[in-house]
């Protein structure tokens, strides 16, 4: 068993098997490829990813379906390899984690990034964070806009 100190957490035990790899890194943290999704009792449902290789850095993420109940959860043809997917059409059994990382720039008015969710397949520990090449969805859709319809991105 392995730990790691976090600021936010403490004392972290963990297994390797439950270590996310995300190939790709996330953007603007390209070098982070570690992650460990962590659920805790008292927040349910938001979920914290947290680095393994940088203890002070986790982002505080929520399922996208709470963000947005349509939301179309569709996965470009790079992203789904990098999952380990078949490139086209649906594997069966297949169980995929959508999640959006939360922003709590200005408290009050919290945000949740759909532009770019990020995507777990936990059977074999791989994530991706998908950016949407559309403006559709928003990297700051406001979580209590009192509306269920996306933000479009300005």
């Amino acid at each position: 068993m392995q730990s790691l100190e976090t600021a936010r957490f403490g004392t972290v035990r963990f297994e390797e098997h439950e270590v996310i790899e995300f190939p790709a890194g996330l953007p603007g943290f390209e070098n982070e490829h570690r992650f460990l999704l962590i659920e805790a009792a008292e927040s349910v449902p938001l979920k914290f990813l947290q680095s393994v290789t940088t203890a002070s850095l986790s982002f505080v993420c929520a399922p996208v379906s709470l963000v947005a109940a349509r939301y179309e959860m569709v996965l470009p043809r790079g992203d789904r390899e990098l999952l380990g997917m078949p490139t086209e059409g649906i594997a069966a059994g297949l169980s995929l984690e959508w999640l959006a990382i939360l922003c709590f720039a200005r408290p009050e008015e919290p945000t949740a990034n759909l532009l770019g969710p990020v995507v777990i397949r936990r059977d074999v520990g791989l994530g991706v964070q998908s950016i949407r090449e559309n403006a559709r969805y928003s990297a700051r859709q406001p979580l209590f806009s009192g509306t269920q319809e996306q933000a479009i991105c300005s």
